[in-house]
């Protein structure tokens, strides 16, 4: 029995570090689409900070979060913190 449930911890905890590792992989995919984002603001000359899409971002994506089940809360927190951290790397990569 003890066997049976250390094999279901350690499956369990397989699935959330695979979960973590697509976490990393998508967050890697959205800096690339970040800065090529940046190259065209460049050439457009419009300006990184966009309050409006950032709040239907944020509107958005609570929403979905919804859906899974998150709470509002730490679905906002963490989407803004990935938007600062957008904002930073369009700053440095192509303005």
């Amino acid at each position: 029995m003890k066997r049976d449930i250390q094999k279901d911890l350690d499956a369990i905890r397989a699935g959330i570090d695979a979960s973590d590792n697509g976490i990393i992989k998508l967050l890697g995919k959205r800096r690339e689409l970040v800065i090529r984002l940046a190259r065209i603001k460049k050439v457009l000359n419009v300006p990184i900070y966009d309050r409006k899409r950032e709040q239907a971002l944020v509107d958005r994506v609570k929403k979905r979060g919804r859906k899974e089940k998150l709470n509002d809360e730490f679905v906002e927190v963490l989407f803004r913190l990935i938007m600062m951290n957008s904002k930073e790397t369009q700053y440095h990569e192509a303005f």
